[in-house]
């Protein structure tokens, strides 16, 4: 555990050393790289929003510049994705705006801290940022009403991209509780040295240049490059590009792969990844609320954060009731593939 705090430290102090923004969103090498100084009076705040933004900058733009949360990339985005979305800060309630909590480490889901690796205060403490938390929640306090319209959001500032194949294929396995034991032959003491021997009917997925390789043996499935492919992967021998949109055959090829994956997962015996509050004996009659517990543990698992009451509702409701009319094993298969398939687990 100190191992990975020191690394995530390491990273978030990287990324507060080695990149600054101008006011206008433009990416800058390091302070003083170049002759138009990006600390200089053209990044004079225009309101009491953008002096926050621009504080809170150096310890927040490293991971909220670019991706799909661009919080920094401009006032625009600030306002649009933060000052004014409840779900990060609530006006005159500080105490139970997200910010805050993140800045204190106590934020609920997966990422109870922000920035990540460091305490937001030793930052301050540090000279890194200059606004303390206090600045902060008192910004907040006295926070103006949401404009009747904000400005519309600069499109080219929200990249959001599908995630690439091999991104799919190797966070599905670790979020799954899957391992290449899961899908190829292990009877060879020296499997891992040679080229895998895929295990028909498991829908194995695997780059065509990847060592050790598929073996061409003919219990492999041979199909296993092709579902790489058709996910959109690349392949450097054959001088095939990366496919980056999301057409009809990566599509199907991941619903294929969702529903054997989480068939896999939930069949693997002292596998939580699924299963982690319940049992395949426990039912909405028997264990409502292990089976509720479970749903929520698995949608933040999956995407990251923890569901809305809405959202939970229509999981439970629309995905799990009806599976579970048949059996339970169909319903968190169902589950588990429908997660797989939502927009804020494909992209990035």
């Amino acid at each position: 555990m100190n191992t990975l705090r020191s690394t995530l430290r390491g990273a978030a102090l990287a990324a507060v050393a080695l990149l600054a923004v101008s006011c206008d969103g433009k990416i800058w090498d390091a302070p003083g790289d170049s002759a138009e100084d990006p600390g200089g009076d053209s990044c004079a705040a225009v309101s009491k929003n953008d002096e926050i933004r621009l504080a809170l900058a150096p310890a927040c733009q490293g991971c909220h510049l670019t991706g799909n949360k661009p919080f920094f990339a401009s006032l625009t985005a600030f306002e649009n994705g933060l000052v004014y979305n409840e779900k990060y800060v609530k006006r005159g309630d500080p105490g139970n705006s997200m910010l805050i909590q993140l800045l204190n480490g106590v934020a609920p889901g997966s990422y109870p801290q922000m920035p990540p690796g460091q305490p937001y205060n030793e930052l301050v403490s540090s000279g890194r940022v200059t606004l303390t938390i206090a600045q902060v929640e008192d910004w907040i306090r006295n926070l103006p009403a949401t404009p009747a319209q904000l400005e519309a959001p600069v499109a080219g500032e929200f990249s959001v991209r599908r995630l690439t194949a091999e991104e799919m294929i190797l966070s599905l396995m670790d979020q799954l509780g899957l391992t290449l034991e899961d899908f190829v032959s292990t009877t060879d003491p020296n499997w891992r040295n040679k080229p895998y021997v895929a295990n028909g009917g498991k829908f194995f997925i695997w780059p065509g240049d990847w060592a050790p390789g598929i073996s061409g043996e003919y219990v492999s499935d041979s199909r296993s490059v092709e579902r790489f492919e058709a996910l959109g992967g690349g392949n450097s021998l054959l001088y095939r590009k990366r496919d980056v949109g999301f057409g009809p055959s990566a599509a199907q090829t991941l619903v294929q792969m969702s529903q054997a994956w989480c068939a896999r997962a939930v069949d693997k015996k002292n596998n939580p990844a699924v299963l982690r509050y319940v049992t395949l004996a426990d039912t909405s009659r028997s264990n409502p609320d292990a089976v509720r517990k479970n749903l929520g543990s698995l949608y933040l698992r999956m995407l990251g954060q923890p569901p809305s009451d809405a959202e939970a509702k229509v999981l439970y409701e629309q995905v799990y009731l009806p599976l579970e009319a048949q059996n339970t094993r169909l319903a968190w298969i169902g589950v588990c593939a429908a997660l797989i398939r939502h927009p804020m687990w494909i992209t990035y």
